[in-house]
């Protein structure tokens, strides 16, 4: 990984730091860059550098241009978990997360999670009357 520091703390690169050292320098270009390559994982990007990750989130939260590249690369990660997600849902004969995506997609087209929901909640309920109060049965009204 060219263009990265040696950190000198008996890990490797891009390992957990042991033991993180106070005051390292952290170039804001190289912060930028890790950021897009972790996909906004501050974790990994303070290990990469040999820091803590508080410094990570520190240096985050007091420059509005870093959290800004934060958030585009965790928003470019969901959007490729996405693609992903759909292209399963179309290959596979997983039912559960075709629902899921109708559900959570599709919601315009009539794939309301909770109309759906209440409708099945609606027809248990009536067979759960029928088979308990035959009474309500229209057919076996008429013939008395």
């Amino acid at each position: 990984m060219a263009g990265f520091p040696s950190v000198k703390k008996g890990n490797k690169l891009a390992e957990p730091a042991r033991n993180p050292q106070k005051g390292v320098p952290l170039d804001k270009n190289q912060v930028s860059m890790l950021l897009t390559k972790h996909l906004g994982n501050v974790s990994k990007v303070a290990d990469t550098l040999g820091c803590a990750r508080q410094s990570i989130q520190r240096l985050l939260d007091n420059d509005p241009e870093l959290a800004a590249i934060r958030t585009a690369a965790r928003e470019r990660f969901i959007d490729q978990l996405e693609q992903s997600v759909w292209e399963r849902s179309l290959e596979s004969n997983d039912t559960t997360l075709q629902l899921f995506l109708l559900k959570t997609q599709a919601r315009s087209r009539g794939y309301d999670q909770d109309s759906m929901q209440n409708a099945a909640k609606d027809i248990a309920t009536a067979a759960f009357d029928f088979i308990v109060n035959k009474s309500k049965n229209p057919a076996e009204s008429s013939k008395q």
